[in-house]
């Protein structure tokens, strides 16, 4: 029988950090980003001349619910994760409002999870 190439799970090494740029309101990555449990730092660098919300939020609850931090123009912002966490997060203009002009139903605008 064919062995697998996959990886297993546990035998997995994580990158102990991860950077998302924040360019025209837009994250890219805008995937799954998972680092390392409690060491893990997710930093985001925004390379617009515009100050930006991040509205971080659980898997699961509404957007409304979650917080918001501000990202300065040409700034950058990191966050520490911890065990077994995960979160999405949205770029949102220093009016609340998504690049499409949306203030409510942030969800559909979901940039991750965040995992580890």
């Amino acid at each position: 029988m064919a062995e697998s190439a996959a990886v297993p799970q546990e035998d997995r090494t994580l990158p102990q950090s991860a950077t998302i740029t924040i360019r025209d309101q837009e994250a890219t990555p805008n995937c799954e980003v998972e680092v390392e449990p409690n060491v893990g730092r997710i930093q985001f660098v925004n390379q617009d001349d515009a100050d930006y919300r991040l509205r971080f939020w659980k898997q699961h609850t509404p957007a409304m619910d979650g917080i918001d931090v501000v990202l300065a123009a040409g700034g950058t912002f990191t966050i520490a994760i911890k065990t077994n966490d995960s979160f999405y997060f949205a770029v949102l203009n220093d009016r609340g409002l998504t690049k499409a002009g949306f203030e409510t139903d942030i969800e559909r605008f979901a940039n991750g999870p965040i995992r580890n």
